[in-house]
C-alpha cells in the first residue's frame, strides 16, 4: 500500500463519519420542527403567562397591604403617643405620692420627739413632786423602792399641770 491509497482510506473513512453525523442531526432538526420545538415554546409561553398573573397578584396584595399596615403603624403611633403621656402622669403621681409618704414620715418623726419631749417633762414633774413630799421621818422600804401611787392620781396630776392635754 502506498501512502497515496492510505490518505484516500483516511479520507473515506472521514467522510462516512460526517456522513453519519449530518443523518443524525438531520432527524433531530426534523423532530423539532415535527412537533418538539412548538410544545417547548408553548410550555414556555404558558409559564411566562403563569409568571405575569402571580406578579399581577402580588402587586395587588403588596399594595393593600402596605396600606393596611401604614393603617396599623399610624394608630400604633398614636398609641405610644398616648401611652408616653400616661407613663409621665403616673411618674408625676408617683413622685407626689412618695412626696406625701416623706412628709407624713418627717411630721410623725416630729410627733414621736415632741410625745418623747413630754414624757420626759411628765417623768420631771413626778420626780418633782415626789422630792417635794419627802417626809420628816424616813418612809417604809416598799417593794419598788418608791411610795406606790394609783394610777388615776398620776394621770389627773399630770392633765393638771400640764392643761388637761392626755397624749
Amino acid at each position: 500500500m502506498t501512502v497515496a491509497t492510505a490518505i484516500n482510506l483516511a479520507l473515506v473513512l472521514m467522510c462516512l463519519v460526517v456522513m453519519v453525523q449530518a443523518i443524525r442531526m438531520d432527524r433531530r432538526i426534523r423532530a423539532l420542527r415535527d412537533g418538539h420545538l412548538e410544545q417547548a415554546v408553548e410550555k414556555l409561553d404558558h409559564a411566562t403567562h403563569q409568571a405575569r398573573i402571580v406578579l399581577t397578584e402580588l402587586k395587588r396584595v403588596l399594595s393593600t397591604d402596605a396600606a393596611a399596615q401604614g393603617e396599623i403603624i399610624h394608630v400604633a403611633r398614636e398609641l405610644r403617643d398616648e401611652l408616653s403621656v400616661m407613663v409621665g402622669l403616673g411618674n408625676s403621681v408617683a413622685e407626689r405620692i412618695v412626696d406625701a409618704a416623706d412628709k407624713a414620715r418627717a411630721a410623725e418623726a416630729g410627733v414621736r420627739r415632741r410625745s418623747a419631749r413630754w414624757r420626759e417633762e411628765a417623768d420631771a414633774v413626778l420626780r418633782a413632786e415626789d422630792a417635794a413630799r419627802v417626809p420628816a421621818a424616813p418612809a417604809p422600804a416598799s417593794s419598788l423602792g418608791d411610795e406606790p401611787r394609783d394610777l388615776t392620781s398620776i394621770v389627773f396630776d399630770l392633765t393638771s399641770k400640764r392643761g388637761n392635754r392626755v397624749a
